[in-house]
């Protein structure tokens, strides 16, 4: 939530990394709609863990923001979710269309422990400009505060 108001973003997610490398939705927060899940709200999260590998396969998931962050090791910061190359956001203009939200600037930081191993990765959404009119892209000042 910290990360939020610092950014001015209008919700974030937070996932931790599972056994199995899997990433678990453990809070989810939008503000504009009104969601808030996990964390210390008691609402379940009903999305299933991402999976940073393909199951069949073994490769590596690059196609989801947050998997990638994760296996990556690196920040992604996208401007705009709808002309993003590269990454499959799909689900992402599903949930968009089913509510009416338009998802738009993403800053996906991988979360590190002091060995420097991935453990969870914190996506923030739509930064918006101080007066709440308008979503902008996240700036890299505001990219390397939260890293």
């Amino acid at each position: 939530m910290e990360a939020v108001e610092l950014t001015n973003a209008d919700g974030g997610t937070l996932y931790l990394r599972e056994e199995g490398d899997t990433l678990s939705f453990q809070i989810v927060r939008t503000h504009s709609l009104n969601i808030a899940m996990g964390g210390t709200t008691g609402v379940p999260i009903p999305f299933p863990p991402l999976q940073m590998y393909n199951p069949e396969t073994g490769q590596p998931n690059y196609n989801n923001v947050a998997t990638a962050a994760a296996l990556t090791g690196k920040a992604v910061n996208i401007e705009d979710a709808y002309e993003a190359e590269g990454y499959d956001f799909s689900g992402t203009k599903k949930f968009d269309e089913g509510t009416g939200f338009r998802s738009k600037s993403f800053l996906t930081i991988p979360l590190k422990n002091y060995t420097s191993e991935v453990i969870g990765v914190l996506q923030l959404i739509n930064a918006q400009k101080p007066d709440k009119s308008e979503v902008i892209p996240f700036s890299k000042t505001v990219q390397r505060l939260v890293e």
